[in-house]
């Protein structure tokens, strides 16, 4: 505004100074067309001046709407950001409340879970204790049928390499050729040699009244004589039945300490492939053990029962 006063009030000293009629027509049409000049640079000079200031405002109004905008976006984000909090908050408080449902629940379980452990606890060591009990039967008999054993075997040292004793922790097996015993072919003729290993036998089992004595015959898988025998089952079971015949009326055992049985060719030692081989599964076996329900009364005398 100060500088279009100036450019003013330089006109009018101008058209005063014309007016006065100092200069020619001539200077008077240079001095118009200066004016001219001067006033077109004047407003174009104000015009640059109102352009830059409407781009100004232009932009600053750009950016007033930027600024909105952006306002409004984080106006945007806020609400979501506050909603998220609102959830997490809820969920906060509903883990918190399922945490003090769950510690007073745990407490309970743990408790029922002490007692449980507590009553099984005590149960294992009643079921050690029973255990340890049995393990003495056990010992005690296994020490029993390792004296049997070393009985058999003292006594029958003399009597061959063929006649074998093998010890269980529950049973005592003496096994006996059938050549040892029986003449070649019969299931009733015993021989003289078989007499005396019977009588040395006899004495042996005759020191344990307690025992059980189970003979059994074996064949090999030649078959029987049909005219004679029905089958190997009957030959090997008849051999079993002389035996204990020959132990009770010969020499005087229990016989209710004695039972036969016959196997016939299905529990052989080895292969029938060879003479051999048909030798060693032609036998008679004395089995000795124990009834299991004196070693049931043995394990419950110990324990109390279960």
């Amino acid at each position: 505004m100060k500088y279009i006063f100036h450019k003013s009030l330089f006109v009018f000293l101008l058209l005063c100074f014309l007016g006065s009629g100092c200069i020619s027509k001539k200077k008077h049409q240079e001095a118009l067309q200066a004016l001219r000049v001067t006033n077109e640079n004047v407003v174009t000079d104000w015009q640059n001046r109102y352009n830059e200031r409407r781009a100004e405002v232009s932009r600053a109004d750009q950016k007033i709407r930027e600024l909105e905008l952006n306002l409004a976006e984080r106006k945007g984000e806020n609400n979501i950001l506050v909603k998220l909090r609102d959830e997490l908050q809820t969920q906060i408080i509903s883990m918190e409340s399922q945490m003090n449902n769950l510690g007073s629940s745990s407490k309970s379980v743990e408790q029922n879970l002490r007692s449980d452990i507590k009553k099984r606890d005590s149960e294992i060591l009643a079921l050690k204790q029973q255990l340890a009990s049995v393990n003495v039967v056990l010992d005690k008999n296994k020490e029993l049928f390792n004296r049997v054993s070393g009985d058999i075997s003292f006594e029958m040292q003399t009597s061959g390499s063929d006649i074998e004793v093998t010890t269980r922790y529950d049973q005592v097996t003496l096994s006996i050729p059938e050549s040892r015993l029986f003449k070649k072919g019969s299931s009733s003729r015993i021989t003289d040699s078989g007499f005396y290993l019977l009588e040395k036998i006899s004495k042996v089992l005759g020191r344990y009244p307690q025992m059980l004595f189970q003979v059994t015959g074996h064949t090999d898988n030649t078959p029987a004589n049909e005219k004679r025998y029905k089958d190997n089952w009957n030959f090997s079971a008849l051999q079993a039945a002389t035996v204990v015949r020959a132990l009770v009326e010969d020499y005087d055992m229990n016989s209710s300490q004695l039972t036969a049985s016959g196997k016939g060719e299905y529990e052989p030692r080895t292969s029938n492939a060879t003479s051999e081989g048909k030798a060693m599964n032609r036998r008679i076996e004395i089995i000795v053990y124990k009834p299991v329900e004196d070693m049931m009364k043995e394990v419950k005398g110990v324990t109390g029962g279960f």
